[in-house]
């Protein structure tokens, strides 16, 4: 029965195995912690004292120091090489989990929060590897796993969280944060010793780093569907504020669930977004990347317009699980087609294209936490009508596709492995 689980291509077996392994196992690790401490990072900041706005603005700060840091980090991936990028960079965020426990307001609390974002340089590498590592064939599916199994600890976490935090307070976050420098460690030491390099390290071209800033001319050669892709991107990250950073405070201050609540809703949330992961994730490669696109879109804007309509917790959870099946296709789909058409030198497009994510990001942090101080139902309205304008222009690609059959599938047949 092993040898037949293992020799099945799609498979969970299958993909448990050399650097897709180490990432599924070390993003799944990762996610214990996560689960703990990232779906309560807006209350922790209110707790520390900061307003909404000052949420936003931390928020954008933090988008800002990785955008800094991921632009040479884009470079440094395909120069120093992919695994050394990786075990810096995780090494470095270790440390940092224990300085989230000493912070006392939520001034200090920023400057932890961009020392961490910063130390994320190393985004594009973890990308590149798995991209090098996947059959062109099986890349989409391959990436959507490593998208949704890792995510299995958010079934169970969040809640955990949510109650330490209900019943111990401040406390109750800096306990999850010491969890989650321990389990970051750990991941560090399986990265160190388990990932194997994809390709040969060169020499640091110091010209080359500063050069990296003007990220925008990694584009003048790009085909225009990776473009526009790469400009979702941004915009995507531009509409994820109102739910990702406003969330839990829309649930427990408008809606009026407890912190433990709004955890059972994040668990809800993954359960239903890894079942469609792993049923999607055999077909995602036979679906023309824009069809499937397209539709992962208007999920999210259909999950915005929920929000912004009925204020209540049925509509609260509902939405949360549409957006995040939409959330994950999309995502994953977006790395699928860079990967389908650049097959070299993919650490300086990821690096750029992950900028215009952090960009979006930036300005979104402070426009919708200007917009949530208004009116909550205004920033989720604005949000999914942001996203479904971008989306436009694949309405005319998909109808292109459907003439000239499955001609955007792939964009070119990638041969470099």
């Amino acid at each position: 029965m092993y040898i037949y689980l293992r020799d099945m291509p799609h498979s969970v077996v299958y993909w448990l195995r050399g650097n897709v392994g180490v990432m599924i196992v070390s993003w799944f690790l990762f996610a214990i912690s996560g689960s703990l401490t990232f779906p309560y990072m807006s209350k922790y900041l209110q707790l520390l004292g900061a307003s909404n706005i000052e949420i936003g603005i931390v928020r954008s700060l933090g988008s800002l120091a990785v955008l800094l840091s991921i632009l040479p980090g884009g470079v440094l991936t395909d120069v120093i090489g992919r695994k050394r990028a990786i075990v810096i960079g995780t090494w470095g965020i270790a440390v940092v989990q224990f300085l989230y426990v000493l912070v006392q307001d939520w001034r200090q609390f920023a400057v932890v929060y961009v020392i961490d974002w910063a130390l994320h340089f190393y985004q594009p590498a973890l990308v590149a590897i798995l991209l090098d590592t996947l059959p062109p064939d099986k890349r989409g599916g391959g990436m959507m796993l490593t998208t949704v199994l890792p995510q299995i600890p958010w079934l169970i976490l969040p809640p955990v969280g949510g109650y330490l935090l209900d019943q111990l307070g401040l406390w109750g976050m800096r306990l999850s944060f010491i969890i989650s420098g321990v389990i970051s460690i750990t991941v560090a030491l399986l990265r160190m010793r388990a990932l194997q390099e994809t390709i040969t390290p060169s020499r640091i071209k110091w010209s080359e780093l500063a050069r990296s800033y003007v990220f925008w001319r990694e584009f003048r050669n790009l085909p225009p569907l990776v473009t526009y892709v790469t400009f979702l991107g941004f915009v995507m990250s531009w509409s994820s504020i109102a739910l990702q950073t406003f969330g839990v405070l829309y649930a427990t201050d408008v809606i009026g669930v407890d912190n433990m609540s709004w955890g059972i809703i994040q668990s809800a949330t993954v359960a239903v977004a890894i079942f469609f992961g792993l049923v999607l994730m055999p077909v995602v490669d036979k679906v023309p990347r824009v069809t499937a696109l397209l539709a992962s879109l208007m999920f999210i804007v259909f999950g915005y317009l929920m929000l912004s309509i009925w204020k209540n917790i049925v509509s609260l959870v509902t939405a949360a699980i549409i957006i995040g099946i939409g959330s994950e296709v999309a995502m994953s789909l977006r790395r699928a087609i860079v990967g389908d058409v650049y097959p070299e030198n993919r650490g300086k497009v990821l690096g750029a294209t992950l900028a215009l994510e952090y960009i979006g990001s930036i300005v979104g942090g402070v426009v919708t936490a200007y917009v949530y101080s208004i009116s909550p139902a205004a920033s989720f309205i604005y949000s999914g009508a942001l996203l479904a304008v971008a989306a436009l222009p694949l309405k005319k690609l998909f109808n292109y596709q459907n003439v000239n059959g499955r001609l955007l599938h792939h964009s070119r047949r990638d041969t470099a492995h």
